[in-house]
């Protein structure tokens, strides 16, 4: 072998080397895809925002299997016995509340009294949605447990939440 090409052949694998993408091992696990994806326990990929640095997987407390990428942490997917449309449902499973009318995201608005504004331990309502606000995340922004918050999957992330109308969860239903 003359020097040329050994020359090339040590340069070559000094740049595959250096630029090799170590997400890639990551892939082969089938954790990380090389097209920024995340595989979930269940089999489904996330991709976009979501995805976004390595995937941490746990079992919580209840035995959901939960997913965390970065900000966001996948909670689950549709909660047994909830329709397809399950934020209402999931939030009221999520909080001990058996009356099955809160299926229904609108019907928070309607059963539960209405509080000033955003705040921990308030629901935020509009139509067809409803999400439980865990904390302030600064900057008017809040972290949120929402429950089929896209693509078939509950998560806890930051959303605004202009446009909600908030009410209090955690007082007596109304009758009607």
């Amino acid at each position: 072998m003359n020097c040329s090409r050994l020359l090339a052949l040590l340069v070559s694998l000094l740049v595959v080397f250096v630029f090799t993408d170590p997400s890639a091992a990551q892939q082969r696990r089938g954790v990380v895809s090389h097209d920024n994806c995340v595989l979930t326990n269940d089999g489904r990929r996330i991709c976009g925002g979501a995805a976004q640095g390595r995937a941490a997987r746990f079992i919580d407390a209840s035995g959901n299997r939960v997913v965390r990428t970065g900000e966001v942490t996948i909670i689950g997917g549709r909660p047994a016995g909830c329709p397809n449309r399950y934020c209402g449902c999931g939030l009221r499973k999520y909080l001990g509340i058996a009356d099955k009318r809160l299926n229904l995201a609108s019907n928070w608005a309607r059963l539960f009294p209405r509080v000033a504004g955003p705040a921990s331990g308030v629901a935020a309502v509009r139509s067809g949605h409803v999400m439980y606000i865990e904390r302030s995340a600064g900057n008017g922004r809040w972290m949120v447990r929402d429950y089929n918050s896209g693509g078939g999957l509950s998560r806890l992330h930051v959303r605004d939440v202009r446009g909600y109308v908030f009410v209090n969860p955690h007082v007596m239903l109304a009758s009607n």
